[in-house]
């Protein structure tokens, strides 16, 4: 099977759906996703957009296996550390903040409600697939390893470290207020905030001086997270209800 490469098909948001009452769509959607995972031996991850579909699912290779889950979402998640990524559009890799451990929420191949913690490696490879599914990639927002970045001294690789850190945050700066202090975003904004720096200090900003190119683009991608989380917490709060309903 052929991954899907078309950038606009995977830069698109794949979209909550009905697991229990389209089952038909379950069971291609696993065998594309699985088959996908075993004919790329080098990957940890697919998504449901690189085989095809919008309906939101991740498969992800763990030590012992691959798990399929359906309709995920990020409930909880700390411990905030560096990891380092391949971008599959830009064929490059970064350095991205994400949690260490998590707490993940989805649905099974029969729509059954399920929840498990993944620590370490896996929760950063189940994050970055997790942005993939909202056509977010590294390249959004993460810090480019560019050539002779490996060959500096640790102190010089943290001081670009640091100055990445520190620009994001002056995004973050510019708009927490906006979205902290509105009841409907505010929720969603908070489980978001990890992806603002944890940088040393407090970095003033200049609300003189306008926006880089590439902390505007930033800036778009952090208020579309809040929109999307927005989503999904209104598509998990129907789940709920159905369960409690059945119950």
């Amino acid at each position: 099977m052929e991954l899907v490469t078309n950038i606009e098909a995977l830069t698109t948001r794949a979209k909550e759906w009905d697991v229990r009452s389209e089952q038909d769509t379950s069971t291609k959607l696993v065998q594309a996703l699985e088959q996908a995972l075993d004919e790329n031996p080098d990957l940890l991850f697919v998504c449901s957009q690189e085989v095809g579909f919008e309906e939101r699912a991740i498969d992800v290779r763990f030590s012992d296996d691959s798990y399929v889950f359906m309709n995920p979402i990020i409930k909880k998640g700390d411990r905030l550390a560096l990891s380092r990524e391949f971008d599959r559009i830009t064929k490059k890799e970064y350095i991205i903040p994400r949690f260490s451990n998590i707490e993940l929420v989805f649905q099974d191949c029969l729509g059954a409600v399920k929840g498990i913690q993944v620590s370490d490696i896996g929760a950063m490879v189940v994050s970055q697939a997790m942005d993939m599914l909202d056509g977010i990639y590294p390249s959004d927002y993460g810090l480019e390893i560019i050539p002779g970045f490996d060959e500096a001294t640790p102190d010089e690789q943290n001081q670009v470290i640091q100055a990445y850190l520190e620009s994001i945050g002056n995004v973050y700066k510019s708009f927490d207020d906006m979205l902290s202090n509105d009841e409907e975003t505010k929720e969603q904004w908070n489980a978001i905030k990890y992806m603002a720096a944890k940088s040393k200090g407090e970095v003033e900003l200049d609300e003189n001086k306008p926006l880089s190119k590439r902390k505007q683009k930033m800036l778009n991608k952090f208020i579309k997270s809040a929109e999307q989380l927005k989503n999904k917490m209104k598509f998990w709060n129907k789940i709920k209800e159905k369960d409690n309903n059945a119950s």
